[in-house]
Formats: structure tokens, sequence, C-alpha cells
């Protein structure tokens, strides 16, 4: 059956159809390697995964799902639902398996997540003010002259615009710690707007620093700046890496002068180089006049061996792992 599976989900991938298998979650169902989460909901329900056991045959040779053939399949598997994926989770802007998620990959595949409970209550007069002052700090960052230099650029070919959050969904998003925790009123209250160079080694992000993630009184805390910076370093990394996997090993940071707080920020990040599995980048953080307020450098490193460890995950979530 496992087989079987496979086959339809390459036939599934070249036509683009939705993946209909006995073991299918649902028929929202987005199965994921490197996404954060597959977007399925709550009251969906879940068919039991019918995984045949080892057989022999008379002459006691082993089935056709042992031994290395299992692993090749499951490695297989793995390529065509990643691929798979990536065709489902693509914007316009991120052309494929070049816009990983940013340092880390948290595979679910072939499995959901709950879905949190619906905001069902009616909104207060203070959510809604919160609101509103959300939507004017959006516009006023989209009127920003930096902002109108880069959308000059897109004009030309040279950059695009680009989503940063694409790979979260509605239920990953409040579990993520700059696009779900940290976002609200006085805090990473806005978008953030991300432009992105057409060979994927510079981005680009304007962002709002609000007053409620300071360390001093008005000072925006060196964590959270060093968080902003690991994860710019990562957009750019992770498209020059083997696979596009890989995890921050080293970040350096200089403070060079206070970041004050209610102020917009641009964050640059650029890819230096890749030496193999290893990829050098470098970050900062500058204010709306040109000073340069944080500068940091990363090294990011891809797994040796990536494949084996997406097709081991695979194999966990089928249920075939060891116990």
């Amino acid at each position: 059956m496992f087989t079987r599976g496979t086959t339809r989900l390459s036939r599934a991938l070249a036509t683009k159809a939705p993946i209909r298998s006995s073991y299918a979650r649902s028929s929202k169902q987005q199965c994921s390697f490197y996404a954060t989460s597959s977007n399925t909901s709550s009251n969906s329900t879940t068919a039991p995964l019918d995984v045949p056991k080892h057989t022999t045959n008379s002459a006691g040779a082993a089935g056709s799902n042992s031994g290395w053939l299992q692993k090749l399949t499951l490695m297989t598997a793995s390529a065509a639902a990643g691929a798979f994926a990536y065709s489902k989770y693509n914007t316009a802007s991120m052309e494929g398996l070049s816009g990983m998620p940013i340092g880390k990959m948290t595979p679910t595949i072939l499995t959901e997540e709950e879905a949190d409970e619906a905001y069902v209550t009616k909104p207060t007069p203070e959510k809604i003010e919160e609101i509103k002052r959300s939507v004017l700090l959006e516009r006023e960052m989209a009127e920003l002259a930096l902002v109108h230099e880069y959308k000059d650029k897109v004009k030309t070919g040279e950059w695009k615009e680009a989503n940063p959050y694409w790979y979260l969904t509605k239920n990953t998003t409040p579990h993520h710690l700059t696009a779900g925790t940290l976002r609200g009123e006085n805090m990473l209250s806005v978008h953030p707007i991300k432009f992105e160079r057409k060979d994927q080694k510079a981005i680009v992000l304007f962002l709002h620093l609000g007053r409620s993630l300071c360390g001093h009184d008005r000072i925006i805390h060196g964590g959270l700046l060093a968080t902003l910076l690991d994860e710019a370093t990562g957009m750019v990394a992770l498209p020059n890496l083997p696979y596009h996997v890989g995890f921050t090993a080293n970040l350096n940071l200089n403070y060079r002068k206070p970041v004050k707080a209610d102020q917009f920020v641009m964050i640059k990040a650029e890819f230096e180089r890749g030496e193999g599995r290893k990829g050098y980048t470098t970050a900062s953080i500058h204010d709306l006049q040109g000073n340069t307020l944080v500068e940091c450098t990363a090294l990011f490193v891809s797994p040796k061996n990536p494949v084996s460890m997406v097709a081991n995950y695979v194999k966990n979530s089928l249920g075939l792992g060891s116990s």
C-alpha cells in the first residue's frame, strides 16, 4: 500500500491535483516537510493509518517493503511530498524551494495540528481603536521615502517584494515569536515590508518597533534586536544552502547606538559566501536617517545528510519508526 500511495502522490504532484489516498487526513489537508504546520480544520477526522507488516513468500524472501527498498521508497515519498508542499505554499514572490522557513525545519508530514479556538466574541472598543492605529502605521510605513525607493527598484526588475511570513498558517501564526507572540499594539504592531534582490543574496526589511519591546525605558531590548537580525540573516542564508535547509550556528552582534522605541527601522541582510554546508551572512539595523544602530555576522550550517533526515521524518510520521 505504501508503494501505491507514493505513486499516487507522484501523480498528484504532476497534475497538481489533491492527494486522495487511504491515509489522507482530510480533503483540505496539506502535507509539508519544511512548513511549520499542515493547514487543516479542527473538526476534520483522521483515518487510521493501515501500514502492512513485512511479509515473506514461501521461499523465505523478504516482502517488497523490506530493507533498502523501503528506505528508497521513503526517500522518494519525501522528495515528492516536499515538492508538492512547496507547490502549495509557494507565492508569486518566493520561487519554490528558495524560500525556506527561517532558521529551522519543523516537519509535520501527513499529520495535522488542532486549530486554535475561533475568536467569536465581539471586539471591544479598545481593540477596535488598536486595529485602527495599526492600519494608520501600516499606511505611514508604506509611504516612507526609503520604501518608495525600493518599490522603484522592483519596477526595474532588480528587486522583488515578498512576504516574510509566507510559510505560516492560521494555526501556526499565533505561536510564532515575531509574527504572533510579539504582534500587537506597542510591540511589532504592523506587518513588515520585505524586499528581496533577484539573486536571493540580499534583502531589506522595514518594520516598526513599539514601546513595549524595551529593556531600558524607551530603548528597544537588545535580545529582540538579536532575534530580528537572526531572522533576517536566515532569510538570505537558507536559499543559498544545500537543500535550502540550515540552522544558526553562530551570531555575533555589535550594538553601535541605542535603538529608540516608537520608530520605523530598516534591516539589511546579505549572503557573503558559501563553503560547502556553511553559509556566512551579515546584517545591520538602521534608522530612517541612515545611522547604523546594530551590526552582526552570522554562520548557518546545513545538516550533513538532509535527505536522510527528511526521510526519517516521513518514516516517523507514518508510524514506521522504532518505538
